[in-house]
């Protein structure tokens, strides 16, 4: 009778160890559907346990999970996909295929609050704020201490995870850059400024590209005058 509660403490100990060991290692490569090729730094969130991951420079990436649990992919200009993990343990290897999203926005219609542009910029940072929030790491013996006095190595900051932050980050304000030019340069306001269409319309658009900074500088106004100008030229 002595021996029952050991007995009891072992069986649970061994229930305990099973539960576990009942764990899923989610792992294969992210990649675009319709070229095939590898999306580096893709956002993984495991949604039921609030787990994050994103993928290496190899479209490579790993994380846990258990039966059950939501696992959502997404990738920056590309619409997400989740996938709801089924197996017990284990590793499940899955090619997940991410489809690009239409870059052509509203123009510049406004809602109660945002324009299209900034709500899409919103969801974005929340989707991917716990890459961006996450502050670069500086050399040790720099002018910026971390912590209570505490600096990070060169090896720190030079190491895989680092590199694939910093990468994402550029990667991100590119983006970021490219959607507001698409959110103002549309072909529907190009067409009403030029009368232009169809394959004329896009081969105008693709040789007179506004960059970042100018567009930024410049009101509504300024930037028919801008078309206009670029479309007179572009006719000679």
């Amino acid at each position: 009778m002595k021996q029952l509660p050991l007995l009891l403490l072992l069986v649970l100990c061994s229930l305990l160890a099973e539960k576990s060991q009942a764990q899923v290692t989610l792992t294969g490569t992210i990649i675009d559907k319709e070229n095939g090729l590898v999306l580096p730094y893709a956002s993984i969130t495991n949604k039921t346990t609030g787990r994050r991951s994103y993928s290496d420079k190899g479209g490579f990436y790993k994380i846990s999970a258990k039966k059950g649990d939501m696992v959502v992919f997404a990738f920056l200009g590309y619409n997400p996909d989740s996938l709801l993990v089924s197996a017990d343990n284990g590793i499940v290897t899955r090619e997940i295929h991410l489809v690009v999203e239409s870059r052509q926005l509203h123009g510049v219609e406004v809602t109660t609050k945002f324009t299209p542009y900034q709500l899409d910029s919103i969801n974005r940072r929340d989707l991917f704020g716990y890459i961006l929030d996450n502050p670069n790491k500086p050399l040790a013996g720099g002018s910026t201490p971390v912590g209570a006095g505490i600096v990070f190595s060169p090896f720190t900051r030079y190491s895989r995870r680092e590199k694939q932050k910093r990468e994402f980050k550029k990667i991100y304000a590119k983006a970021e850059k490219d959607r507001y030019i698409d959110s103002r340069y549309t072909p529907l306001f190009v067409s009403r400024v030029t009368t232009l269409k169809g394959d004329s319309l896009r081969l105008f658009m693709m040789e007179n590209y506004p960059d970042y900074d100018t567009l930024r500088m410049m009101p509504t106004e300024d930037l028919m005058y801008w078309i206009t100008d670029k479309y007179k030229a572009w006719k000679k």
